[in-house]
């Protein structure tokens, strides 16, 4: 074993050297380090699903609680294109670890004796707010660190290796919200500690020369924005790319608040409190788990638009058996359902972190990421809003998730028509993005 990790006995681990030497020896050490860095961060990741079940099981929240979580959790992504100003001026590995720090203590707020689900609604999403910064940080790297013939493999072990801290806690925080509820603090304060570890373990990872020069320099951030904007209208590709992931993605954060609601309304399904953490937080932590180490390995061999086509076939398979369970008033159907949509999220959270590397050339990497995580920033604040009008306000119920269906249906379609007619990825040198 090489690239300077022999020292530290978790490398020596048969499973764990196995992983590291099937990268290049100059991905290891950062592999390495990343692995422990995402046992934090997917604990973190893991406090939304996890706090959807909390706000109609622990809070006693209501439909409003989970579109506001999910506006702020959807929505905080449209602050990434000032994270694209800041990569050329700030080191990449502060601008991960400080707002994880920052985060950290915000969480540690949630402990203040201020009761009632909407200050805990906006801790925890503020708290997701903040965390654009490193999710951003992290995509950027992704090209910097590991090389495209990896990438896929790199990031689907990393993306395990958080749904194994996502379910660890999921389970934990399902246990202690049954049996302590009155001290549901506890579980953030625990995600708040593994973020200020995940934190140092950033701290090891080297950081090449490469990394420093993924923003171009501009004088504010609103002509960096204005520059940024006239790139993005020049590769056509990246423009259809966007369109078609808007679709589903759309459908993504407009239904996905609303399946505990579904699950705890006595109106659709009147689930138990626990059969509502287990099939929102629990069932959904365990098959993104066991699914992301193939999908990482899938996604190496293909174009992400033939990925992304795939993901949104599951996923519509997902809401509609959503929309038959709520319809119905059965539990099955949103068992079965949390399954294909789990399934789908496994690979779709890869492919959503990498996909953008596909189309950008170096310079542009920061750019592209920044306005892919943005564009997902506005459908996250919209969206959960229009499942609120459809769901509450319209009346329409469970029917909700069948728009939610169909909106997946039609963005994978449009991703199968864009992958039977790609030209290839601009990493690899097969296609100029001028003649995109």
């Amino acid at each position: 074993m090489s690239g300077g990790i022999e020292d530290f006995w978790p490398a020596r681990l048969p499973l764990f050297r196995a992983v590291l030497e099937r990268v290049p020896d100059n991905c290891r050490r950062a592999l390495f380090f990343e692995t422990f860095y995402n046992y934090g961060s997917g604990t973190f990741i893991a406090l939304f699903l996890l706090t959807l079940g909390a706000i109609k099981t622990v809070v006693d929240g209501q439909a409003i609680h989970l579109t506001l979580l999910g506006a702020l959790f959807g929505g905080s992504s449209m602050l990434s294109p000032v994270v694209g100003y800041l990569s050329g001026r700030i080191s990449p590995r502060w601008l991960i670890i400080i707002p994880n720090l920052v985060t950290a203590v915000l969480l540690l707020a949630i402990a203040l004796p201020i009761a009632g689900p909407t200050f805990f609604t906006c801790v925890v999403g503020c708290a997701f707010v903040l965390r654009v910064f490193p999710r951003v940080g992290e995509m950027n790297m992704y090209r910097v660190l590991y090389p495209a013939t990896h990438r896929g493999f790199a990031v689907g072990w990393l993306k395990a290796i958080a749904a194994i801290s996502a379910l660890l806690i999921t389970l934990g925080g399902t246990w202690w919200f049954e049996k302590f509820s009155s001290q549901y603090w506890v579980v953030y304060a625990y995600a708040a500690g593994t973020l200020v570890f995940a934190s140092v373990c950033y701290s090891r990872i080297p950081i090449p020369s490469s990394g420093t020069t993924l923003a171009a320099q501009t004088d504010s951030p609103w002509r960096s924005l204005k520059e940024g904007w006239k790139v993005f209208l020049a590769d056509r590709r990246f423009v259809r790319y966007q369109i078609g992931f808007a679709l589903a993605g759309f459908a993504n954060h407009m239904g996905m608040a609303f399946i505990p609601e579904t699950l705890k309304n006595s109106n659709y399904v009147g689930a138990t409190d626990g059969q509502v953490l287990v099939v929102t937080a629990v069932m959904p932590a365990l098959l993104i788990m066991a699914s992301s180490p193939f999908w990482g390995r899938y996604l190496d061999q293909i174009d992400p638009m033939s990925g992304r086509a795939l993901f949104n076939a599951i996923q519509t398979a997902g809401y509609g058996f959503y929309c038959l369970g709520g319809v119905l008033g059965h539990l099955w159907p949103m068992v079965v359902g949390t399954i294909f949509h789990s399934i789908s999220n496994g690979g779709g959270t890869i492919n959503w972190s990498t996909g953008s590397l596909y189309f950008a050339r170096h310079e542009h990497v920061s750019l592209y990421n920044s306005l892919h995580v943005g564009f997902t920033g506005i459908r996250g604040m919209i969206a959960p809003i229009c499942g609120y009008l459809l769901f509450a306000r319209l009346e329409w119920g469970a029917w909700m998730f069948a728009v939610a269906a169909a909106l997946s249906l039609t963005g994978g379609i449009y991703m199968y028509h864009l992958a039977r007619n790609d030209s290839g990825s601009v990493e690899t040198g097969t296609v100029d993005v001028a003649e995109a």
